[in-house]
């Protein structure tokens, strides 16, 4: 799967809007200012860990859905390969620069994976209302460079182990953002 979130979502806050009403009395005209309340820091700092969240379900749906097509490309991918070794035409038999685009493609899919789980790591990092979360996601980015290394010497399957353990270190960064 290629597509990763990579959008981060960007918060304007507007600190005050002055407005300017003029009542008019019968010797003079008076000003009248009015200015909508700002927002307040802790309603920011909500705001930032509801994105915090929302950008971690993402990744969770994002990589469930990968697993689950991952699993299904890995399976043929070793009954094609497991055919053409034997020569066995009970299954449907798949050239051999087919099976290797396949691996490429997968390939590339988890390196996109790993994008997309820095991108996050470092979102919290860098974002002071997060900062306290980031434990919960640091090493999420090493558990994908795990799974890329594995998918380069053909362990599909390790692969996709390494990046369930991502979804259940999600989950419960996930959990911990309250």
């Amino acid at each position: 799967m290629k597509r990763v979130p990579s959008s981060i979502l960007v918060w304007i806050l507007v600190i005050g809007v002055t407005s300017t009403s003029f009542a008019s009395t019968q010797t003079r005209r008076s000003a009248k200012r009015t200015t909508k309340p700002s927002t307040s820091y802790a309603d920011k700092q909500k705001a930032e860990i509801q994105s915090g969240r929302e950008r971690i379900a993402a990744q969770i749906k994002n990589l469930s859905q990968f697993l689950y097509l991952l699993a299904g490309v890995s399976k043929g991918i070793e009954t094609a390969e497991q055919a053409n070794r034997s020569g066995d035409s009970s299954y449907l038999a798949m050239p051999s620069d087919q099976i290797e685009r396949n691996k490429a493609k997968v390939k590339d899919s988890i390196k996109n994976v790993r994008v997309g789980l820095e991108q996050l790591e470092a979102s919290f990092r860098s974002n002071p209302a997060l900062t306290n979360y980031y434990s919960s996601v640091a090493g999420v980015v090493k558990l994908a460079q795990s799974a890329e290394g594995q998918a380069a010497a053909n362990h599909l399957d390790e692969a996709g182990r390494s990046l369930i353990k991502v979804v259940g270190q999600l989950t419960d960064a996930l959990v911990a953002l309250h």
